[in-house]
């Protein structure tokens, strides 16, 4: 959730909402952390996009300096190395109107300019020197990092994973965003048609992962309209081990999905940083509506499990999946193997 795309007033209710729930994070998003992600005293997992917000120097190069100070933040628990987004595979895009000097401050840039992020880093350019400069980063900062990646194919992600293997370099989590996900800075071509959707790709990535027997060492983190307890239930029995979910708390705190996100002028005060159209969004209401959203899902997805036989949405696997397939026979997808 980068400020910069949503106002203060809808970060800060976000935090707080998250801070009374309880047991949960919050991803910063690409455009680095500010004080308002930690109104709410919330686990912070910082975002690292090509862009390198909050961890650049002026002229856009990667600072380890800045990196950490970051990393003896004391809210920050965890890096993460966003490769892609399900909707933002060419790089982010924010309206000058939207980059305040306080924005501009936080991200290192130059206020009231157009921000289009990079759709790629340069600090690498294939698995090894990615995992290389994880290590680097887990290394001077002494937290956890992990990489957030949109699967495109089968030998794509096998790839990855065969050099976390050969080089005993392994994250610390996998995000695995679907080209499902959602975004209000891209192209409609690009968040509609590009990327394996999130239940495509987690069986693909839970399953080299084992393949070269990694799966003990890392984490898998779902995201991509997983908004509802169901589509949750969904994602852990095909093997990941936590979620994401934006769609669901910018609904939480007001949005009504005008496609204006671009514009600074979205009429409900999410997305936007003009303090006259933030009035529309009131923190102290929408930080309730933030934790109820929270757990409901929880109390949901619980009745999933049970639902299921289980006692926990942890142990739902496979084998708890049927659906009809091209033939309109019901299958069990414990049938269907990615990999021998």
């Amino acid at each position: 959730m980068s400020f910069g795309s949503l106002g203060d007033h809808a970060i800060t209710a976000l935090s707080k909402g998250l801070g009374m729930a309880g047991g949960t994070w919050m991803n910063t998003g690409e455009g680095s952390i500010s004080d308002y992600h930690q109104k709410g005293n919330v686990d912070i997992i910082l975002q690292v996009s090509p862009g390198l917000y909050g961890v650049r120097t002026r002229d856009g190069e990667f600072s380890w300096s800045e990196f950490k100070k970051k990393s003896e933040n004391k809210g920050i628990k965890a890096f993460e190395l966003k490769l892609a987004q399900g909707a933002k595979t060419r790089g982010g895009h924010v309206d000058g109107s939207k980059v305040t000097e306080e924005i501009a401050e936080i991200r290192n840039l130059e206020p009231w300019k157009d921000i289009n992020s990079p759709n790629r880093f340069h600090e690498f350019s294939d698995a090894k020197g990615l995992l290389e400069f994880l290590d680097k980063m887990r290394d001077i900062g002494d937290k956890p990092v992990g990489t957030k990646i949109v699967v495109g194919n089968e030998i794509q992600i096998e790839d990855y994973i065969k050099t976390m293997k050969e080089i005993d370099i392994v994250p610390d989590f996998i995000t695995v965003d679907g080209g499902n996900g959602g975004t209000g800075a891209s192209f409609y071509e690009l968040a509609e048609s590009v990327g394996l959707p999130t239940f495509a790709a987690l069986p693909m990535v839970d399953e080299s992962l084992r393949k070269y027997g990694l799966r003990d060492r890392t984490h898998i983190i779902a995201s991509g309209k997983l908004l509802t307890p169901d589509k949750i239930a969904l994602a852990l029995a095909l093997g990941a081990d936590m979620i994401n979910i934006a769609r669901g708390f910018m609904l939480s705190v007001g949005c009504i999905m005008a496609q204006v996100c671009h514009t600074n002028n979205c009429p409900v005060g999410v997305a936007t940083t003009d303090p006259k159209l933030q009035k529309a969004l009131s923190v102290e209401e929408k930080r309730y509506r933030v934790c109820n959203y929270l757990l409901s899902l929880r109390e949901g997805l619980f009745e999933m499990a049970a639902v299921a036989g289980v006692d926990s949405p942890t142990k739902l696997t496979r084998e708890h999946i049927v659906f009809k397939d091209q033939f309109n026979k019901v299958v069990g997808l414990k049938d269907y193997a990615y990999t021998e």
